[in-house]
């Protein structure tokens, strides 16, 4: 064991330069010894890579500065007594002297044949190699020196390592520890020894990695600016022009100079800089919508609306002034929506009508357009959109007299596709069960999110920009989270559950953990990146919905996760709203109730998920506002919790409190459940009549007295077989069973 060994004040290292390699290095190796590291782990081992790590220097630097810190580390693991103390006067005399008897090879205490170093000389002048280290630095750099024109280890394995290493760099080709061991013939264990057996060999090969690597990234650089100087000429080789308005992105970047993107952003900050801080501005063809007219607008973040598509003047500047007149109503999503309506448009004249002036544009050539649109590779819907996008166009030109065409009606009802009426795409249970099984393999951000995603059922561009106090309980206790619904353009309140608001604290801890405040957003992107050494270029702002949905989908690859095809299944996010209505449909709640909960506007929003499970709608919700009884006997009147809940609320607080109510159950074959319908299937499969959260009335007397006389018969045949543990099992269900039949048949007989 490593005792704990302190700088003595006799062992200052305050006389040399603190910024030196070795003075960090050693005092970074007595700050892990006593446990008061402060970047590495408390259970951090002693290590090459761990003292570096600690002593915020690069393992190279380290190995310049100070190759033997090992050697120290070692020295410190057993300090004989019988050694003269640190504190000896004559002891940087005894090391000098110690250091001419092994060089003229008449040492008194060591062999004859022992090489030059610190714990020899320690050795031979009788003195703690770790005194050496910490006080001594002309000692050690005496040492050093000398040691320059050494010949390490086998001196023929040396000479070949050399000339292998000569040939290389002649040859030009790439330089590493590994690659010199091949080409020298060496076996594959000889990579690990050489640093430590050969260091003036190790030390040669650095310095051509080193001097290989600088006159690579000059290169790469020389590269990269030419790459840029194409793209905004519009002359790239390897990419298409980028279009007007269009900003040069890394990405771009990458794709013209054919330098990875990772290694643009780790070698040549400055250029990635370039390329990041161009994005943040508008131009005449290019407007950006910054974060904060994104929280006021809605929808998706860093949004860019690209006018330099249009090559008709008239059409982009009618086009800007559309969009404008749109921004007060449109979330930044629908905004993109549109405009990219309009440049099809703008694409589809150029191709069937060149050069075409708005008052020769009339229903003819409207049609012309919309059966080219028709015959593209778009999905129905798609051009319906688009469609609906482009005649608000022309209402809105016609109303302001922004652009004047031939005819007044340009596009009729008649024009639009009748699209197939399909069934909500929600995420199969199974597919659910899996994710929920390996969610833990997402970064501790990104699990909350989707667990707050999957529970609340809201759209993405809320759940992003959910408020970091966005929860807040009511007199009972239990939470609702409040949210902005960009699309209706109203805040919205639900009910959510215990477990949902332990994450929601749990991710408020964490922003305040990693911004050491509270932000605006309860999601931001964290600093760092999963892997705790790339910083995230948006962080502290709102998540991009597209590395939020490629953390997911890569999950699926890693784990495995498969839909009912076998196949990797592929997730999207409006699919999870989908499946907390589905959820919510099967467990026979009323369309309006789910409705309320989702924020729909009319029940026409709502009734598409009524075709999902027609035999659950068969079930009355409403039936259930009867007398009830809980596996205990006790009696509850719904008209005394309505009351009791309604005291001392307003009409809004009324509101949800009726919504808490009536989605906080599901229905089951003889009663109904309070477990949250949107967590999904009861976790204690077929043992409702004993669980606390089961709710029944007098509709399921006859299958709870025909459960009963089958419970009895069980009970006879366990006691005839000594069967114990089924005995106990069945006898608490017999009373469970007595206790709700009792209540309910004394309410059966007052009606």
């Amino acid at each position: 064991m490593i005792a704990n060994p302190k700088l003595e004040p006799q062992q200052d290292l305050s006389t040399e330069d603190s910024s030196s390699v070795r003075v960090k290095a050693i005092k970074a190796v007595h700050r892990i010894i006593n446990g008061t590291q402060e970047r590495v782990g408390k259970k951090v081992k002693l290590t090459f890579k761990s003292i570096a790590k600690e002593a915020q220097i690069s393992p190279t630097e380290l190995l310049e500065g100070f190759s033997d810190v090992m050697d120290y580390v070692q020295s410190l693991k057993h300090q004989p007594e019988s050694r003269v103390t640190p504190h000896a006067v004559n002891a940087r005399n005894r090391c000098n002297d110690a250091i001419d008897r092994i060089l003229e090879g008449n040492p008194l205490t060591i062999s004859k044949s022992a090489n030059l170093n610190v714990a020899n000389v320690a050795k031979e002048a009788d003195i703690d190699d770790s005194y050496i280290y910490q006080a001594l630095p002309d000692i050690l750099n005496r040492v050093h020196e000398l040691k320059k024109g050494q010949v390490f280890g086998n001196k023929e394995t040396n000479a070949l390592l050399v000339k292998t290493l000569d040939q290389m760099i002649q040859d030009g080709r790439e330089i590493t520890v590994k690659n010199v061991c091949r080409a020298a013939g060496l076996n594959k264990s000889f990579d690990n020894a050489i640093r430590k057996t050969y260091p003036d060999v190790h030390k040669k090969i650095r310095e051509a990695i080193h001097k290989q690597s600088v006159e690579k990234r000059a290169l790469e650089r020389t590269e990269l600016l030419a790459a840029i100087e194409r793209l905004k000429t519009g002359k790239p080789v390897n990419v298409d022009p980028l279009p007007k308005g269009f900003l040069l992105s890394i990405k771009k970047l990458m794709q013209e100079s054919g330098i990875h993107e990772s290694t643009i952003a780790r070698y040549h900050k400055d250029i990635a800089d370039i390329c990041l801080n161009t994005r943040i501005e508008s131009n005449e063809y290019s407007w950006v919508i910054s974060d904060e007219e994104r929280e006021k607008l809605g929808g998706a973040p860093n949004v860019r609306l690209n006018f330099g598509s249009i090559e008709q003047c008239w059409m982009r500047d009618a086009a800007k002034e559309f969009i404008t007149s749109c921004m007060m109503s449109r979330s930044s999503s629908t905004l993109q929506s549109n405009l990219q309506a309009l440049r099809m448009f703008s694409e589809a004249l150029n191709e069937i009508h060149p050069n075409i002036e708005p008052n020769k544009i009339d229903r003819k050539i409207i049609t012309d357009v919309l059966f080219l649109w028709r015959k593209r590779d778009v999905t129905t819907s798609t051009i319906k959109r688009r469609m609906s996008a482009l005649r608000q166009f022309f209402e809105w030109c016609i109303e302001t007299g922004a652009v004047k065409f031939q005819s007044v009606v340009l596009m009729k009802d008649t024009d639009y596709p009748k699209i197939e009426k399909t069934l909500p795409r929600f995420i199969p249970e199974k597919v659910m069960a899996q994710l929920n099984a390996n969610i833990d393999g997402l970064s501790p951000p990104v699990m909350r999110l989707f667990l707050v995603l999957q529970e609340v059922g809201m759209r993405i561009s809320e759940c992003i920009g959910l408020k970091y106090d966005c929860i807040y309980p009511d007199k009972d206790g239990d939470y609702f989270i409040k949210y902005y619904q960009f699309k209706m353009k109203k805040e919205h309140v639900v009910p959510i559950s215990k477990e949902l608001v332990s994450v929601i604290k749990e991710q408020q801890a964490s922003v305040i953990e990693d911004f050491n405040k509270k932000l605006a957003i309860l999601f931001p992107t964290p600093p760092l990146q999963n892997c705790k050494k790339r910083r995230y270029v948006r962080a502290g702002k709102t998540w991009s919905q597209g590395t939020l949905i490629k953390h997911l989908n890569v999950l699926a690859k890693e784990r495995s996760i498969t839909g009912e095809d076998g196949e990797i299944y592929h997730f999207s996010f409006h699919p999870f709203r989908h499946t907390v209505a589905t959820r919510m449909i099967n467990n026979g709640v009323p369309q309006h109730i789910v409705q309320r909960y989702l924020g729909h506007e009319t029940p026409t929003m709502t009734s598409v998920y009524a075709h999902i499970m027609d035999q659950t709608l068969k079930k009355e919700f409403a039936s259930f506002q009867g007398k009830m009884v809980d596996n205990n006997g006790k009696v509850y009147e719904a008209e005394e919790v309505v009351t009791s809940l309604a005291e001392g609320l307003d009409a809004n607080e009324l509101d949800n409190q009726w919504l808490k109510k009536n989605i906080a159950v599901q229905s089951l074959p003889n009663g109904l459940c309070s477990l949250p319908i949107v967590q999904g299937g009861c976790p204690h499969a077929n043992a409702c009549l004993t669980c606390p959260n089961f709710r029944t009335d007098h509709r399921y007397l006859p299958q709870h007295k025909a459960q009963l006389n089958k419970t009895e018969k069980i009970i006879a045949t366990c006691k005839a077989n000594g069967w114990q543990r089924q005995l106990e099992m069945n006898e608490t269900l017999k009373q469970s069973l007595v206790n709700i039949i009792e209540p309910l048949e004394a309410v059966n007989n007052d009606s």
